[in-house]
């Protein structure tokens, strides 16, 4: 009875409702659109997991809501039945008194933006499991108030994505690799534009991460997808 007591006592969860207020940026021809939408918060501490997660729900728009939850509360129900059983497994591994693993974590955050009808929305879910550091992983929403859908990055930007491409590989040649000041050896700079003509191929699955910000709009690339961990998030303006 008393380990049970411990247990449940080891274990703090917190959900709390914060009220943010903001306006899309309209062109000179039309008005600001403002909306307001609350922060959920999650925060949980147990021996095996630490979770502190942010995402917003917004007033009146449903469909964007229960996208973002559900992306939300899918990846981390899934991720957290995975991190019980492997730190266990580690731990009994481990097996020593005076070495404790620490916890596991997974973290959202998010950013809001948008431009004229549409609202963005970029979530970001760190998740460490162990090992030398943890991994990254972007969403993003874009949401037409008007229109009550989803649009991808050639209804925002009124590009193909050939053009995208073209500005997205231009811009990580030149930041990644010509104005390089390490002196990467011939070999490295090959391999990292290989990785960048992968990553930034002109194909739909490559720029579902984007967000509209006024006028511009902004894609993004999570590590390791055009550039080693090192390189961390890439964000291009690409109009």
């Amino acid at each position: 009875m008393k380990n049970k007591l411990l247990y449940l006592f080891s274990i703090l969860f917190v959900c709390s409702f914060f009220i943010s207020c903001a306006s899309l940026p309209g062109n000179k021809d039309k008005k600001k659109i403002s909306y307001s939408y609350s922060t959920i918060e999650i925060s949980e501490s147990q021996d095996y997991l630490k979770t502190e997660i942010k995402y917003p729900e917004f007033e009146n728009l449903p469909e964007l809501n229960k996208r973002i939850a559900n992306t939300v509360n899918s990846n981390y129900k899934n991720f957290k039945s995975y991190s019980k059983s492997e730190w266990d497994e580690i731990t009994a591994l481990n097996n020593r008194a005076s070495s404790k693993l620490a916890p596991f974590e997974y973290l959202v955050s998010f950013e809001v933006s948008g431009s004229n009808n549409i609202i963005s929305v970029l979530l970001n879910t760190y998740i460490f499991s162990g090992g030398a550091h943890g991994n990254t992983n972007l969403a993003a929403f874009n949401y037409d108030i008007q229109s009550g859908k989803f649009v991808d990055i050639l209804q925002a930007s009124s590009m193909t994505y050939n053009e995208i491409s073209s500005i997205c590989r231009n811009y990580l040649y030149k930041k990644l690799i010509d104005e390089d000041k390490n002196g990467m050896p011939p070999s490295e700079k090959d391999s990292l534009r290989e990785m960048i003509n992968t990553g930034a191929f002109p194909q739909a699955g490559n720029y579902e991460l984007f967000t509209l910000d006024g006028n511009k709009l902004f894609v993004y690339f999570e590590p390791y997808s055009v550039a080693p961990y090192s390189y961390g998030i890439q964000k291009i303006q690409v109009k």
